[in-house]
């Protein structure tokens, strides 16, 4: 089956440390994976791509219909990119209710966008 749906996790995002090198983190709002709308469907995949990027990349899925859930877990993450203008995407197979993107230690660069297709 070809990839039909396409979901922004993360829009363009910027960041130059605020002139102070202060780091910070966000989390993207949740958006329905594969299995909330093709039941057991299990895969999908994140799309992202990244300009001078220096933090952490991270993907969350929930098994809850709630997407305001506290029970997120990790299911894929990139660590400790340093400048980093990374072109990539990663197929996730679980069947997820809900998908969200985390941008942890987020210290300079841009995150141009992690999207979600199934």
């Amino acid at each position: 089956m070809s990839q039909q749906t396409t979901l922004v996790l993360f829009p363009q995002t910027v960041y130059d440390g605020g002139g102070t090198a202060n780091v910070y983190s966000l989390t993207s709002n949740a958006q329905p994976a594969a299995g909330y709308y093709l039941g057991n469907q299990d895969l999908q995949t994140i799309n992202l791509k990244t300009t001078d990027f220096t933090g952490n990349l991270v993907i969350e899925a929930t098994l809850s219909a709630n997407k305001l859930t506290d029970e997120y877990f990790e299911v894929h993450r990139w660590d400790d990119c340093a400048n980093a203008n990374l072109s990539l995407y990663q197929n996730i197979n679980g069947n997820f209710v809900y998908l969200r993107a985390k941008i942890e230690d987020f210290q300079y660069g841009a995150v141009n966008f992690v999207k979600l297709s199934y």
